[in-house]
């Protein structure tokens, strides 16, 4: 069942991206402190009328507002070669503040362990379930669109903001079967294309977290990448992850020698601790050889990160929505916002950017 979400009005400002006063937000937003409510608060569907309004529109009366075409949203596929890096926890909060921010997200969970749909809510832990992941859609070489696939869609967040297609272990059934099939690299593009009239009247960008490694699956959405140009990494600054990431760099120039996509890479640091002598080393290295590619902003080690995980929580949920006004919410969105701008996020009608 899709949560609704609401922030205080400095958690607001910051989502909004507008240099604006907490007043002038509330003007933009449009609507009055409800009776009763001793302090305002925002939802994502305010911070959206307040962007609308913001850029000199009228904010549309339907959320899921046509785009005139079958273009696709911005698609944002998370790859590395290791696991443990946070990978999926920075996927999962970065997808969480977009929407948190009024824009429409699809969390597409390509990894069979599922652990970003079990950090959005959704239990995957039993073989019985009513889950039908990406895996059943990327079987498929038809051109036609998937009239399966609105069912398929868990809505995590109330009006749309934030859905999924979740995933469970039966995803890796579709790993093995993918190596025998010709031209495998070329099935989760033709997933998005035959699909490019829902995906791009219901969401502002796609964001695929994939499994760690190289498998059938990965390849095929790092190739889907090619289109924005570049898969997201995230990398934690320490030896065995620059190796990975080395490793990365490799496994996409083989994509490219092999189908001539050129994907190259955006690079998160995460897990930062400035004190540690190798952390400094690794900071080093990394600006020296892929300091073109590394975004902006750093994500310092934050406990946070493990407590939204914790199996005591009474839900599960992304740290940026339990903890939205801590040190790690603003480095994600930081983040967030960054990839607005590299990915050209943006809401229909609006010009990219704004």
């Amino acid at each position: 069942m899709a949560r609704s979400i609401q922030f205080k009005t400095s958690v607001a400002t910051v989502l909004s991206g507008l240099d604006v006063s907490a007043k002038k937000l509330q003007e933009l937003v449009g609507r009055e402190k409800p009776a009763g409510q001793h302090h305002m608060k925002y939802t994502p569907a305010d911070l959206r009328a307040a962007r609308y309004r913001a850029a000199g529109l009228v904010p549309p009366t339907t959320h899921a507002l046509p785009l005139g075409s079958t273009q696709l949203p911005p698609v944002i596929v998370t790859r590395m070669t290791k696991g443990g890096v946070g990978k999926t926890s920075v996927s999962v909060n970065v997808a969480a503040s977009l929407a948190m921010m009024g824009f429409r997200v699809l969390v597409i969970d390509a990894d069979p362990q599922a652990s970003a749909s079990n950090l959005l809510g959704v239990d995957t832990t039993g073989y019985e379930t009513d889950i039908r992941h990406i895996g059943h859609f990327l079987r498929k070489a038809e051109k036609e669109p998937d009239a399966e696939l609105p069912s398929a869609i868990k809505h995590i967040y109330e009006g749309g903001f934030l859905d999924l297609i979740p995933a469970d272990i039966t995803l890796a059934e579709t790993d093995a079967s993918l190596v025998a099939v010709m031209a495998s690299h070329a099935r989760a593009q033709l997933f998005l294309n035959r699909n490019g009239a829902f995906l791009s009247s219901a969401y502002d960008v796609i964001i695929v977290d994939t499994a760690p490694g190289t498998t059938p699956i990965g390849l095929a959405f790092s190739f889907a990448a090619k289109v924005s140009g570049k898969v997201l990494t995230i990398v934690e600054p320490e030896g065995s992850c620059l190796r990975a990431l080395d490793s990365l760099a490799s496994n996409l120039a083989e994509i490219q020698s092999v189908t001539g996509a050129e994907v190259g890479m955006e690079v998160v640091i995460n897990k930062y601790h400035p004190s540690l002598k190798h952390v400094r080393e690794s900071m080093g290295f990394l600006y020296s050889k892929y300091g073109s590619m590394l975004n902006d902003s750093i994500i310092p080690q934050f406990s946070g990160f493990a407590r939204q995980l914790n199996p005591n929580a009474r839900e599960t949920a992304p740290m940026v929505e339990v903890e939205p006004s801590s040190v790690g919410a603003a480095a994600i969105y930081d983040v967030a916002k960054s990839l607005i701008r590299s990915y050209r996020i943006t809401m229909p009608g609006m010009p990219v950017g704004e």
